[in-house]
């Protein structure tokens, strides 16, 4: 798959992850991370749906302000469990307390997308994943978090982290819950008016499956 002729896309996210899931699905594409204040979309938010929609759109303008003739793609995915949001954590002791508060729990998954296209119109959408997680000992945490891997990550933890495999499982959509939902991304793409040729990019489109040999 590649971008129709002229159609210039850039991704609104520093994540190695969508990059890599956009990548693998066929796009080509620039990377420019949208530096806003993400704790004022969630603070206080009624709606943590919305309100993560409304963060994605959010760092796609501040990224479309400069590029006046291309789409921007932007995303951003919270873990909410029991009403709180879990971001990254900043610490080892804040990393090992969310995985403590994660084990042997359901917990839900909310990415938001947002496009913005040449003419300014944006095109947003939100999904939500509810996750399961298996429950872990404290040499598993322990393990984990001295590996590094929780602190890029929100709730601290990858569902494609096979040295953990932490989630027993999920509901909807796997690449939701690894940080760009694709068939969402594709679907706005095309509302946008990017031309995609080859059509709705998904998991079972494009090969992602859930197995240890992914590289995110």
């Amino acid at each position: 798959m590649t971008n129709s002729e002229n159609q210039r896309l850039t991704l609104a996210s520093g994540s190695p992850r969508r990059t890599q899931i956009l990548s693998d699905a066929g796009f080509q594409f620039d990377v420019a991370p949208a530096v806003i204040d993400e704790d004022a979309f969630l603070v206080d938010a009624e709606d943590f749906s919305k309100a993560v929609e409304a963060l994605a759109l959010g760092k796609a303008e501040s990224i479309a302000a400069g590029r006046p003739d291309e789409y921007v793609l932007g995303a951003d995915t919270i873990v909410v469990l029991d009403g709180v949001v879990l971001g990254k954590p900043t610490s080892a002791d804040q990393a090992h307390a969310m995985l403590r508060s994660l084990s042997g729990r359901s917990h839900e998954v909310i990415t938001g997308v947002a496009i913005i296209n040449p003419v300014k119109e944006p095109h947003t959408k939100y999904v939500r994943t509810s996750v399961i997680f298996r429950s872990l000992n404290d040499d598993e945490i322990a393990n984990y978090v001295s590996s590094g891997s929780p602190f890029d990550k929100a709730g601290g933890y990858g569902i494609q982290d096979g040295s953990l495999a932490p989630v027993t499982s999920y509901d909807e959509c796997y690449l939701n819950v690894v940080g760009l939902p694709m068939c969402t991304t594709s679907e706005l793409l095309q509302q946008s008016g990017f031309l995609n040729p080859d059509g709705v990019a998904c998991p079972g489109h494009i090969g992602f499956y859930a197995t240890e040999s992914w590289s995110f």
